[in-house]
């Protein structure tokens, strides 16, 4: 900028300090975050989707495995659980193990592979978000000092996505925040490459799951607005992301899920309702910026694009009618109600407050008040006619605002707005000509935002969860016990809580398969499962167990509800149930296991 002179003392602007070097201060950082989260030898984020994730990889890696067959046949509900789970996630694990087999064997070779990419996939992140804060400092200058500091506290207030890459989590989240980073990194960056970003980005993310559809949606509706507005460089941006999506979007369909899966219908994962749409709305969008030229006006360019868009949305609605209920809509009612609705990640931020979580509550307030600190900037890039930096911002803020409804989106604005932190500083230092009082307004909103936390924890009482069996058998996992009764028998189906039925897979010989797993595709067999734990009703825990060979808990400290769970309450006190015989642990554990007699079964 013509206007902006940087004084003597700064003597590494940013625009002189090389990438690598940014790259080189986040990634370290980042690393050091990742070891003193692993000093305790426990992981800040981590759950049962690492879980089924390394089972889903193991089994791909075994003689019956086979890479666009995602059936898991250790999870019998008695039907066989099929995994809505993307190969592209798998595909780096797979790769390193096959390496790492000239040396080690299979199931080394995979935790070794567990461990090493999350990090490795880090340094990507790394180096995205070094070059998105790079270009958003673009005309502003910074002490080599200062730009260190500012890229260390960035890297720290990126927190819970930064853990998502330590060793061991293996679930998609990661994949999903590097797919996130690289639209914004694409949108600062505009031009043909940004929009090749984009549009990867945009469908890779979906390729891996549908949670973030909606940040997805923002971004590519503030393009569309851009279009209209007829904002410089946006058809080059546009027809690259077109391209780069439907691109993407095919060859990751043949890749991933195969020709078959490609025109299967699995509303909660990427298949033909959402190939059509990525590559039908990529197609419409990218045509009408590529033949329309500059002068045609908003109007008709808004009539261009919404005739096509809308008959394509009529015509998935035609042809995808069971899709219409969104993703979830195979979960029953019982098992709504009884496993779904208790999901933590799926309520508002109260349930922080509720649960004495107010590190994660602050987290998000702090990430909430930076976000006002930003609008300067992006007055001052629009200013400059710079529209890329604004829609990534939107994009951002629509999944902080989503968070403070579902929880489980806390990861993405808070792996991604403090990329805005080193060009907010160096803006805030510099006073550019027109913005010395543009952080007054921020800093009434920060404030208003601290307010509004300490009014929330004097006004908003404490509330005291009342568990009960459900919430047992949920949280039964018998860790530290003894599994090898599992050896002593016949391989079989077994009927288990909800808690149990991951570590009994891991500890279970070949063979052997769970009724349920508290995952949404497995609701026909958690239904089943809480009819056989708390029916009262002992015809229905007949049927319900017909398919099964064994019954399994662990014992509980705290003593269910009988009239709540009886079979439940009975087995998890350590008591006996007509029809089901104790098979003897060779060691003492609260791992208990019961062979049916279905004829004597009450």
């Amino acid at each position: 900028m013509s206007d902006i002179v940087a004084s003597e003392s700064n003597e590494s602007a940013v625009r002189e300090t090389p990438l690598w070097r940014m790259f080189i201060v986040v990634y370290a950082t980042a690393l050091a975050m990742l070891v003193v989260d692993l000093t305790d030898g426990i992981r800040f984020v981590g759950d049962v989707d690492d879980q089924l994730r390394e089972l889903q990889i193991r089994h791909l890696m075994s003689p019956q495995g086979h890479w666009f067959d995602l059936s898991l046949p250790f999870i019998s509900m008695p039907a066989v659980y099929v995994s809505p789970w993307s190969r592209l996630v798998d595909l780096p694990y797979v790769a390193i193990a096959w390496l790492l087999q000239l040396f080690l064997p299979t199931a080394q070779a995979l935790t070794v592979a567990f461990h090493v990419w999350p990090p490795m996939l880090l340094a990507v992140f790394s180096l995205l978000v070094a070059s998105t804060a790079r270009r958003l400092m673009a005309g502003f200058a910074l002490t080599e000092t200062a730009l260190i500091l500012s890229l260390i506290l960035m890297t720290i207030l990126m927190s819970m996505g930064v853990l998502e890459f330590s060793p061991g989590r293996i679930d998609h989240h990661n994949v999903q925040i590097v797919a996130l980073m690289m639209i914004v990194a694409g949108l600062v960056r505009w031009g043909r490459t940004g929009g090749l970003m984009i549009g990867a980005g945009a469908a890779i993310s979906t390729v891996i799951g549908l949670e973030c559809l909606p940040f997805v949606a923002v971004a590519y509706g503030g393009l569309v607005l851009c279009y209209l507005g007829n904002v410089a460089q946006v058809r080059t941006v546009i027809v690259a992301a077109s391209v780069s999506m439907a691109t993407v979007t095919l060859l990751s369909a043949m890749a991933f899920i195969g020709p078959s899966g490609a025109v299967s219908t699995q509303c909660d994962a990427f298949s033909a309702p959402y190939i059509l749409l990525l590559c039908g709305f990529s197609t419409i969008l990218g045509v009408c910026a590529f033949i329309q030229n500059e002068r045609t006006g908003p109007f008709a360019r808004l009539l261009a694009l919404a005739l096509p868009g809308v008959a394509l949305l009529v015509g998935a609605a035609f042809l995808f009618p069971s899709c219409m209920s969104g993703p979830y809509g195979i979960i029953d009612p019982l098992s709504r109600e009884l496993w779904f609705n208790r999901i933590w990640q799926e309520k508002s931020i109260r349930y922080f407050y509720e649960n004495g979580q107010y590190d994660l509550l602050m987290l998000v307030a702090l990430t909430a008040a930076f976000a006002a600190y930003v609008v300067p900037l992006l007055r001052f890039r629009m200013r400059e006619k710079s529209f890329g930096p604004v829609i990534a911002y939107l994009m951002v803020m629509s999944a902080l605002i989503l968070t403070a409804f579902v929880t489980r989106n806390i990861r993405f604005p808070i792996a991604l707005m403090p990329v805005f932190l080193p060009a907010v500083v160096a803006m805030m230092t510099m006073r550019p000509p027109g913005f010395e009082k543009a952080y007054r307004i921020p800093t009434m909103v920060a404030a208003m935002i601290a307010g509004a936390l300490c009014l929330f924890f004097v006004l908003l009482p404490p509330l005291e969860h009342e568990f009960d069996a459900v919430d047992y058998m949920a949280a039964s996992e018998c860790p530290q016990q003894d599994f090898s009764v599992l050896q002593t028998v016949p391989p079989g189906r077994v009927a288990v809580p909800q808690g149990i039925a991951l570590p009994v897979i891991f500890a279970a010989p070949s063979g052997f398969s769970v009724g349920a797993i508290p995952f949404h595709r497995a609701s026909p067999g958690m239904k089943r499962m809480f009819d056989v734990f708390m029916t009262s009703d002992p015809q229905l825990r007949r049927e319900a167990l017909a398919p099964f060979d064994y019954v399994a808990v662990c014992r509980f400290p705290l003593k269910a509800d009988p009239a709540q769970a009886p079979l439940y309450a009975a087995l998890a006190g350590g008591d006996d149930w007509p029809g089901l015989e104790r098979v003897v642990s060779p060691t003492p554990s609260n791992f208990q296991l019961f062979r049916i007699d279905h004829a004597a079964l009450r």
